[in-house]
């Protein structure tokens, strides 16, 4: 592991001020991604992940504000920087696929116009080469006619190519943190494996860290070095993919993970796979957090003292945490 991460959150707490007082919407959340590597994030809607990535971008909703914590971006601090220098790191540095493409392009400008505008801005190239960037970047998501499509506007794509566009915008910078909001919900698993043989493609030629934000654990598999596991503005684990996916230890993680799929190879129809299972309840609601450990609701393990008291982080292996009551249990016994 490198010395300093290229992203590390430390502590970070974002509010929504209320009439009856702020809503802590992430509650001192604490990570760090390294230069070249993914790091999963998961969790059920509603957790923190895209908060959390809205954070990063220092885009939050209105009425939200970071109240404490710190944001590192290559040892800066970009927690409360001026507006000017967030620009400049935006699309430079620190690049976005966000979740939602109907509504993250500018149906006004055609998007060879949209990506161009993004080199031309950060990486000061002119007409000319800024236009042959993003013809590169189109062909590079699989956009058939790459030349002729660069002058579609985005009402003439299908959902899923405007998502490949807002993609090849992410990446057509080169820049050295790419957050993927879920990027990609709406290609088909053949286009999937496509943008994501792209994303190792640059994070191998540029040491791009990447933080990939999805529900999909398959993903998780495939791309991710590192997972950070989101429970209701909570990071409730955290440590290398290959440990949490065979060993979770926060019961939250195993009932995500025994909510996925698994093909049984062999087996008949008639046999079928693994009954699924679920996790039963919901996340609670902002302004309503249960006392105590805040999956202690939803949890078959829990017991009295975890839903009256806040849990910690217990370290259960190297680099890996978990912040349950049970699993300090498990690491004492």
């Amino acid at each position: 592991m490198t010395a300093q991460p290229f992203l590390e959150i430390r502590n970070l707490t974002v509010e929504l001020p209320t009439d009856s007082g702020p809503i802590k919407v992430l509650d001192d959340i604490s990570l760090a991604i390294r230069r070249g590597t993914t790091m999963g994030v998961v969790g059920e809607s509603g957790c923190g992940k895209s908060m959390t990535a809205l954070a990063i971008m220092r885009l939050l909703p209105p009425g939200f504000k970071i109240t404490s914590g710190q944001i590192l971006l290559d040892g800066e601090d970009i927690t409360d920087v001026p507006d000017a220098r967030m620009r400049e790191l935006r699309g430079n540095e620190i690049s976005m696929i966000f979740q939602e493409p109907m509504t993250s392009l500018n149906p006004v400008f055609t998007v060879g116009e949209q990506i161009a505008e993004a080199v031309r801005q950060h990486q000061g190239l002119d007409t000319g080469k800024a236009e042959q960037r993003a013809i590169e970047m189109l062909k590079a998501v699989q956009i058939p006619g790459a030349e002729a499509r660069l002058n579609s506007y985005p009402h003439e794509f299908s959902g899923g190519m405007r998502q490949r566009v807002m993609i090849a915008m992410a990446l057509a910078c080169q820049p050295r943190l790419i957050i993927a909001d879920e990027p990609t919900t709406a290609l088909d698993v053949t286009v999937q494996a496509q943008i994501f043989a792209l994303m190792r493609e640059l994070q191998q030629e540029t040491g791009t860290a990447i933080m990939l934000i999805t529900h999909d654990l398959g993903a998780v598999a495939e791309m991710a070095d590192d997972v950070a596991v989101f429970y209701a503005g909570w990071r409730i684990e955290s440590g290398p993919a290959a440990e949490i996916l065979r060993r979770p230890s926060h019961p939250y993680t195993s009932g995500l993970m025994s909510c996925t799929p698994r093909l049984r190879l062999g087996a008949s129809a008639a046999e079928g796979g693994a009954a699924l299972r679920e996790i039963a309840g919901m996340v609670p609601q902002l302004g309503k957090m249960p006392v105590g450990c805040r999956f202690a609701p939803r949890c078959t393990r829990a017991d009295g003292y975890c839903r009256t008291n806040v849990p910690k982080d217990v370290i259960v292996g190297p680099q890996h945490t978990a912040m349950c009551w049970k699993a300090e249990e498990e690491a004492l016994a």
